[in-house]
């Protein structure tokens, strides 16, 4: 045999031996794998369908709370804006004998409306004057 040959007959041989490698493998994967009768296969809906039971899993509003107060996408340093009051007071007049009733000189915020107030007057529909002391008064709001 030649040179040529025998490198021939080499690629040859070399190339049969990977075949029969591959056929043997492919017999004992056959041969390992189980029935399809005895797995039993359950189906379970994607993720995006799939429910979650509430069952152990309790969510409360502080939870809810949290992610609103932290908000993700605001600036670094944001300060929330702070509250505008309805009244600002103005002065007080306390008693100064027992015919006269403490009084509260209000001024509304929003309209700069001036009230004059005793203890139970409304200043609006849900606004009461409860209580009346030096340099402070205060207001309940629909019941709070």
């Amino acid at each position: 045999m030649s040179e040529t040959q025998q490198t021939l007959f080499n690629k040859r041989v070399s190339r049969l031996l990977i075949a029969g490698a591959f056929v043997l493998l492919a017999i004992y994967l056959a041969r390992s794998t189980p029935d399809p009768e005895a797995v039993e296969i359950t189906p379970s809906p994607p993720d995006r369908v799939r429910q979650t039971t509430s069952e152990g899993f309790e969510v409360s509003d502080a939870f809810y709370r949290t992610i609103i107060d932290n908000n993700l996408f605001r600036p670094l340093g944001w300060t929330p804006p702070r509250p505008i009051e309805p009244y600002r007071l103005l002065g007080t007049r306390l008693l100064t004998d027992k015919n006269t009733s403490p009084q509260a000189i209000l001024q509304s915020t929003a309209t700069n409306k001036t009230h004059i107030v005793t203890i139970g007057d409304k200043l609006d529909a849900d606004t009461q004057a409860i209580d009346i002391q030096s340099k402070q008064i205060r207001l309940e709001t629909a019941g709070q």
